[in-house]
């Protein structure tokens, strides 16, 4: 925990010496690490898909799919943009059920991302949770939006295994940073993390035919690796100090959304909060 923002530059170096300890002593690399802004530290590694009250709690990767493939016509129609290598619904369900992990239909089957990235930086309820390589984008998400009764913002910081393993029960699995979507997530420095188990069915032998989502929290904190999650709070207070530091650095909601209404709001709070009355 942190007593003031100045302290930042120097956890971030902590950051560094834990990670080459941890490498030492499990004798085995860990990959830079990724940023999560929260602007409360009460609250937990939610997708959109766990916050929304529109979508059904009991929702799986094939039933998620199956609505999200539907949404493709009129998306294309009205943006005049295309998806062409998105599998039909059928063939999505086919692959699901014949492939050993679902790492390799993504990896294979590139638009499936895109496509499911595009829904959710516009605003389509996801099971993809989004974290960034810089530190101080996070630091910026935290502060940009920080609950009006929080007492800290918190960062999660998450240090992979590169031998990372994971369980037929609890997969998480990463996407980035090259991908063909917003260039919101190049200006963000973004990653993309789904967490899901195997759903099993018996049809004479036991066989998978689809996967459930699950709480990053879950799988993230009962990881059979040796991956590594750091939390680091801040106090609210230091808000004001935080955002004015961040935005000489040149990072503010327009340099990381890059739209018209992000602009505004920019030139707004350096008029309205950063000046002194």
């Amino acid at each position: 925990m942190l007593q003031s923002w100045d302290q930042f530059p120097s956890v971030l170096e902590q950051l560094k010496q834990l990670k080459e300890q941890k490498e030492a002593t499990n004798n085995r690399a860990l990959y830079d690490p990724l940023f999560r802004g929260l602007g409360n530290s009460d609250w937990r590694l939610e997708t959109t898909l766990e916050r929304s009250n529109d979508a059904n709690p009991n929702e799986t990767l094939l039933t998620y799919y199956r609505k999200a493939a539907r949404t493709k016509p009129a998306v294309e129609s009205l943006t005049e943009r295309s998806w062409n290598e998105i599998p039909e619904w059928p063939e999505f369900e086919h692959l699901l059920q014949n492939s050993h992990w679902i790492d390799s239909i993504l990896s294979h089957n590139s638009g499936i991302y895109e496509y499911l990235l595009y829904l959710r930086h516009h605003g389509f309820p996801s099971p993809i949770l989004d974290w960034t390589m810089s530190p101080y984008v996070a630091a910026l998400f935290a502060f940009d939006a920080m609950h009006d009764k929080a007492t800290h913002v918190l960062l999660y910081v998450y240090f992979r295994d590169k031998m990372h393993a994971s369980g037929s029960d609890a997969h998480l699995f990463l996407v980035g940073p090259y991908v063909r979507t917003h260039p919101r997530h190049y200006l963000q420095q973004s990653q993309y993390s789904m967490c899901v188990g195997t759903v099993w069915e018996r049809r004479g032998e036991k066989v998978h035919t689809d996967y459930r989502f699950l709480p990053h929290d879950q799988v993230l904190i009962g990881s059979v690796n040796e991956d590594l999650i750091v939390k680091i709070l801040i106090p609210a207070t230091e808000r004001k100090r935080a955002l004015m530091g961040l935005d000489l650095m040149g990072l503010n909601p327009y340099s990381v959304f890059g739209s018209e209404e992000a602009l505004i709001r920019t030139i707004g709070r350096r008029e309205l909060f950063f000046k002194e009355r």
